[in-house]
């Protein structure tokens, strides 16, 4: 367990460094080399009147000044920084500048007020010196791991890592792209020891795909494999054998480290799961073409598809296809709505809650079908219908405000809800988890305060007017069957 005074319990405040030396765009690259040295520092934030516009680094000036050949007296500090330049507010959770620096692969951020004027930098030695026992720390024994069940030791910590955030009060839909990132971090881990080991002669024109909540990068603890894979159509049959190989020790290998096994087999393994670019093209159409509730149900996995590894031009082409076969055949997003009606919200005609009668889940109700589902399909719809398939459901949210596709407040109500029932998602896992037991989507509405159970029945009203804004709009009543 993380101890008291955790990283994650300590804010950018605590550790920035207020003392920031920084430098102006119009220097030369050699003078600001010189200031560096000067400095003992391996980056300098730019400025300009006092707002941070980039940074440069000590690789900035080996690989744009003096791999180029270039002479650094004449070359300015405005051609050769990095930008945009992220930053963090001081009174963010250092958590958040830990999953920023995760997630754009830097070591600094600048700090700044709420107008944008720079405050300090914060590094990760900085964070490392103030405690080791943080996500930093562990992407760092991620990097020295030397097989699966090194991997296997670090999986087991991050469940520690997720319950003191979640103490922390760090907001949920935070909280999951930080799970969904470390989990990244693991799948990526896997791979390159599998390929170092046992593949070295592994074709590179492939990608490993993770699809659904994890395409998104929307998991709580434990969620189930949903992977595939794509390649390029000119492979042959001794890369296609290779592929074929390398993907059962990889699937088999994530079970052995944690992540269970898909229960419907939407895994790489699995030969349909593994297909060439034009294959999925045509498995799409076909998908398409016949909306059966299966294939409502593949190809709305499949349209979260996010590559983990390999070539992201395969991505880049392949959600081309999948997004093109939705344009020639709106009526397809109809069916997906239609989809979503059958997952009625657990409200009975007097308000009160309808939870299982029988079995090992009796009295409990199941918050991500009841209302985690419904919400992130729903958005999911409305979005293909716009042509989006990047990000996750927030992310898609915010670029479906303003286009009149959906109302506005009615959006903000969408994302307000689905950001309570991940909260109770992650809470009741965390809490099992704790007390030995499997994570579970179960929850026991019993078992929250009045507030909670409160605000689980305004959610769930919200799911069910939203789902009736879907019927109407795709016009649902009118679908044959």
């Amino acid at each position: 367990m993380l101890k008291e005074g955790s990283i994650f319990l300590a804010r950018v405040r605590d550790v920035y460094r207020k003392d920031t030396f920084t430098c102006k765009p119009d220097i030369t690259a050699s003078h600001v080399a010189l200031l560096m040295k000067e400095m003992n520092v391996s980056g300098v934030i730019v400025s300009h009147y006092d707002v941070p516009v980039g940074v440069v680094t000590d690789r900035d000036l080996r690989d744009k000044v003096l791999a180029m050949e270039l002479d650094p007296t004449k070359v300015y500090v405005s051609s050769i920084l990095s930008e945009p330049l992220i930053s963090i507010r001081e009174d963010d959770f250092l958590s958040e500048a830990v999953y920023k620096m995760l997630k754009n692969n830097i070591h600094r951020l600048a700090v700044v007020n709420d107008t944008g004027n720079l405050l300090g930098v914060i590094t990760d030695t900085d964070i490392i010196k103030f405690q080791t026992d943080t996500a930093l720390y562990f992407m760092r024994d991620l990097e020295d791991a030397r097989n699966i069940s090194d991997v296997k030791v670090i999986n087991d910590k991050m469940i520690d890592y997720i319950g003191t955030l979640f103490k922390a009060e760090i907001k949920p839909k935070d909280l999951i792209r930080l799970i969904s990132y470390l989990n990244d971090l693991i799948i990526v881990k896997t791979i390159r020891l599998i390929v170092e080991k046992e593949f070295p002669k592994l074709p590179a024109k492939f990608a490993f795909l993770v699809l659904g909540s994890e395409g998104r990068m929307e998991q709580t603890l434990k969620t189930d494999q949903d992977n595939a894979i794509v390649y390029a159509d000119e492979l042959g049959k001794e890369d296609l054998v290779l592929l074929e190989a390398f993907s059962v020790k990889l699937i088999d290998s994530l079970v052995d480290i944690g992540f269970p096994s898909c229960p419907g087999g939407i895994m790489a393994k699995n030969a349909v799961w593994r297909r060439s670019l034009s294959d999925w093209g045509d498995t799409a159409k076909g998908w398409v073409s016949v909306p059966t509730p299966n294939n409502i149900l593949n190809y709305s996995m499949f349209s979260d598809l996010r590559t983990v590894y390999g070539d992201l031009e395969l991505e880049k082409a392949l959600k081309q296809r999948v997004v093109n076969v939705i344009s020639k055949n709106p009526v397809f997003l109809a069916h997906m709505a239609n989809n979503i009606l059958r997952f009625k919200p657990p409200l009975n005609f007097l308000g009160g809650f309808k939870v299982e009668k029988k079995g090992e889940h009796a009295g409990k109700l199941d918050i991500k079908m009841a209302g985690i589902f419904p919400l992130t399909e729903g958005i999911k719809v409305l979005a293909l219908e716009a042509g989006i398939m990047e990000g996750g459901t927030i992310d898609k949210i915010a670029k479906l405000m303003g286009r009149g596709i959906v109302p506005d407040d009615e959006l903000h109500e969408v994302e307000a809800s689905l950001d309570f029932f991940i909260y109770l998602r992650l809470k009741n896992q965390i809490e099992q988890v704790s007390s030995g037991l499997e994570p579970t989507n179960f929850i026991d509405p019993l078992n929250l305060n009045e507030v909670e159970r409160e605000r689980l029945k305004v959610g769930f009203s919200m799911v069910k007017a939203f789902q009736s804004f879907l019927a109407e709009k795709y016009k649902v009543s009118f679908l044959a069957g």
